[in-house]
This record gives C-alpha cells, sequence and structure tokens, in this order.
C-alpha cells in the first residue's frame, strides 16, 4: 500500500497550522489511512525532507502533502524538482495560501484533505511550473504562483519581516500586513528602467515600479495580479507596471484585487515561455514571496510539470 507522506510547518501562520494538523490527524486516524508526517524545523527545511522522502521511497509515495504555506510549498517544490513523478498536494494552514486560490484547492483544510483521499490513485491534473535563474548564480529557483522584481519584492521582504504579521494573523488580517508594508515603502521607492526580452523580442520601459511573472492570477494574499494567468496552458504572463505617480499606483493596488488594474495605460501585459528581465538599477527578486537575489533573471515555463491534487478547473 502506498504511503502519504505529510511535511507540516508548525510556525505557519503564527502556529495556527499546528491546530490545523491536529485536526487533520483525527480525519487521518478516523479513515485509517496510511501516512506519515515530518515538522520543519527551519528555513528550507522542507526542501531537504523532500528530497529525502522521495529518494528513499520512490514509488511507495502516494503524495507529499504540504501543511502551511505557499513559502513551504515552494520549499516542496524546490526539493522534488529532480523527482516530477511525484505527485504533490496542498492543505491551506498559511497566512496568504494564493497556491490554494490559484490551483482550485478547498480553502477549508477538511475539504482539502477529503480531496486528495478521494484521488487517491486515480489520475490528477498536471500544471505548469516555473523556473528562474537568478544574478550570476546558475542555481535555479522554482515557483509555483509567481516570480516579481522591484517595489513588489521589498513589499514582500517587509511583509515577511513584520512583526505585526503575527498579531494580524491571530484576527485573520494577516494579508493587511500587505497594505501596511506598501503603505510604508510608497514613499521611499525609487523607480528604474528595466529591459524584457520574451521569446526574443525586447521590450524597454521607463520608471518601472515592478514587473511580476505569472503562472496562475494571484499573490499577495488575493491580488489578482495577473487575471489571464492560467497554470496549465505552456506559459507565463508578464505585468510591467509603469510610469505612473505613487497615487496612482495606490490606484492600481486598490483594482488589483478585481483584475481591474490591467486596463490603465500605465500596466503593459505579455506572455512567454522565456522571459529576461535586467534593469538599470538592482531590483530585489522574489519567488512565491520569498526573497533570492537581485537583477538580471532569467525565467522560463515548464510545461506539465508537476501533479497537483486539486478540483477540476473551469479555465
Amino acid at each position: 500500500m502506498k504511503i502519504l507522506f505529510f511535511i507540516v510547518n508548525k510556525a505557519a501562520s503564527n502556529g495556527k497550522s499546528l491546530k490545523v494538523w491536529e485536526k487533520l490527524v483525527r480525519e487521518l486516524d478516523k479513515q485509517n489511512v496510511n501516512y506519515r508526517s515530518f515538522y520543519t524545523k527551519s528555513p528550507n527545511h522542507a526542501t531537504e525532507i523532500a528530497k529525502q522522502i522521495a529518494t528513499m521511497y520512490e514509488d511507495k509515495i502516494e503524495g507529499i502533502i504540504v501543511v502551511g504555506g505557499d513559502g513551504t510549498m515552494n520549499e516542496v517544490v524546490n526539493g522534488l524538482a529532480k523527482h516530477p513523478a511525484v505527485r504533490v498536494g496542498f492543505i491551506p494552514a498559511g497566512t496568504g495560501n494564493d497556491f490554494s486560490r490559484g490551483f482550485n484547492i478547498p480553502n477549508s483544510p477538511i475539504a482539502a484533505l477529503k480531496l486528495i483521499l478521494r484521488k487517491q490513485g486515480r489520475p490528477i491534473p498536471q500544471f505548469d511550473i516555473g523556473k528562474a535563474t537568478i544574478g550570476t548564480s546558475s542555481q535555479r529557483k522554482l515557483f509555483m504562483n509567481s516570480l516579481g522584481v522591484g517595489f513588489d519584492a521589498e513589499v514582500s521582504k517587509l511583509t515577511n519581516q513584520s512583526l505585526m504579521k503575527k498579531y494580524l494573523s491571530v484576527v485573520r488580517l494577516g494579508s493587511l500586513v500587505y497594505v501596511i508594508a506598501l503603505l510604508k515603502l510608497l514613499f521611499s521607492f525609487v523607480p528604474t528602467s528595466v529591459t524584457l526580452s520574451i521569446d526574443g523580442t525586447i521590450h524597454r520601459y521607463q520608471n518601472v515600479w515592478f514587473v511580476t511573472v505569472s503562472n496562475q492570477s494571484f499573490y499577495g494574499g488575493g491580488m489578482k495580479i495577473s487575471p489571464n494567468a492560467r497554470p496549465n496552458d505552456g506559459l507565463l504572463n508578464i505585468t510591467v507596471i509603469h510610469n505612473l505617480s505613487k497615487l496612482k499606483l495606490l490606484l492600481v493596488f486598490g483594482t488589483v484585487f478585481f483584475g481591474k488594474h490591467v486596463g490603465l495605460k500605465e500596466v503593459s501585459v505579455h506572455t512567454g515561455r522565456e522571459i529576461k528581465i535586467d534593469s538599470e538599477k538592482p531590483f530585489l527578486v522574489h519567488v512565491d514571496g520569498e526573497q533570492v537575489g537581485h537583477t538580471p533573471v532569467v525565467v522560463s515555463v515548464d510545461k506539465s510539470r508537476i501533479s497537483i491534487f486539486s478540483l477540476p478547473h473551469k479555465f
């Protein structure tokens, strides 16, 4: 009998994920599920756990299931870079949970678990993965949600460092930290010129605030940054925010939850399979909300690379 392996980030959402896991354990035991569990102890530990499980157990794996947030999911996906046959599940227990939004996974942890249990031994959807090489490093980082350079990477960094995050998470307002960080950085951030190469075609932009490369629509705790992004179309969607005032930038973020920002002249959108991003001054880069270095960055898509336990999509 194959085994479900759970990788649990006890620290996600200010420790609330541990309470989620306790509920899941009761359901797993009730249904006599064959499973094993591992707790993460530090940043990037989930990557190492996933590698070890995939290497040691190989054909005994029914799936590796993440109990945590988008950052933990990213770590596991990177840990499985050399094991594309391993099926992956996600049970949302973090703050933003954009992965569950973009990949049509139930927001309720128990509902997400029941979906995984129903799909054991059955075919599940395959999705694209983004790949990025940052700076002069030859090391690749994989992402499921998005990669961003510039202002949104700085906001993400400040959000992750914020002491308010854990307190707001307690009252389910964790996403508000992103808005607070945005307002704090709005008056200090300096835009710069950016050159994009998209499948060999050059695009140059002045006064760029940020560039986001999306595999699915959501980021920042529910912001619909790329409304047309689909994680199963073999393409990445690029959003460039440029040549706009600080006041209008606030308007952009006010409309992004509904995907209406793409109608503004200062918002340029593209699609492509290989994207190179360079900037006049170094821009911070984030991958699924985690900071990984500075521009330049080369991004590509790996079509149908990973199998995810998810509900049918209506794209």
